[in-house]
């Protein structure tokens, strides 16, 4: 038969181990129940960029891009006639207009009075074929303007 001792110890070792197995349970219900962590991701946001030439010069919405160092295309639509301005971390880094490449296709760009344009931010990965700031880019367009009207 069992001793004091013995049963003693069969009662501890039962209520020892019933309390273990209470408790697993009560956390695994805890941690069943417990809402999903929050995981912080970047602040994303859409950027909508867009308008008319006549209201907004095209030189306003390339610096507007520049100070904001904006990645993506803005597009430019005049009548049937497209072009684009590839912008990397808010510089010009290329641009195409009708047979134009590069700078010519900013100035003839420039010289639109009427149209549209839309920016559509997107990663580019393109080697940067202009290396001019815009305001490099807009002194140069007016002294060729002036030197087209004979102006000094």
């Amino acid at each position: 038969m069992y001793t004091m001792d013995t049963i003693t110890i069969i009662i501890i070792s039962s209520g020892f181990l019933a309390g273990m197995g209470g408790g697993i349970g009560i956390l695994f219900l805890v941690t069943l129940l417990r809402p999903p962590p929050i995981v912080e991701q970047p602040y994303k946001t859409s950027f909508a960029f867009s308008g008319n030439l006549r209201q907004t010069p095209l030189l306003d919405a390339i610096q507007f891009l520049e100070i904001g160092g904006r990645e993506g295309i803005l597009h430019i639509y005049c009548g049937r006639r497209k072009g684009y301005l590839i912008f990397v971390k808010g510089k010009v880094v290329d641009a195409f207009y009708r047979n134009f490449t590069k700078r010519e296709a900013i100035f003839a760009m420039l010289d639109l009075s009427d149209g549209d344009f839309y920016f559509e931010p997107k990663v580019i990965s393109q080697p940067k074929l202009i290396t001019d700031t815009s305001m490099d880019l807009a002194f140069e367009w007016d002294a060729r303007k002036s030197a087209k009207t004979g102006e000094t």
